[in-house]
């Protein structure tokens, strides 16, 4: 089940998505900058929208885009 929520941060709109790691990444209407976070594995990801693809962020770095801090 994949949930998408709309977060609005410095004025401008991106999407926080939740979903299991075996269900398809939402890519369609995807704000770049928005997250995701895989509820079973815990994994995140920043959506790229230049590439309109979902980028894993190293799970032992700490990073911060457009406000979200992982």
């Amino acid at each position: 089940m994949i949930s998408i929520n709309r977060q609005n941060m410095y004025g401008k709109t991106y999407n926080d998505v939740r979903c299991l790691s075996t269900d398809p990444k939402p890519t369609d209407k995807i704000k770049n900058g928005s997250t995701l976070i895989e509820i079973d594995t815990g994994r995140k990801y920043l959506f790229d929208g230049s590439t309109s693809s979902w980028v894993e962020i190293n799970q032992s770095a700490a990073i911060s885009a457009n406000g979200v801090s992982f």
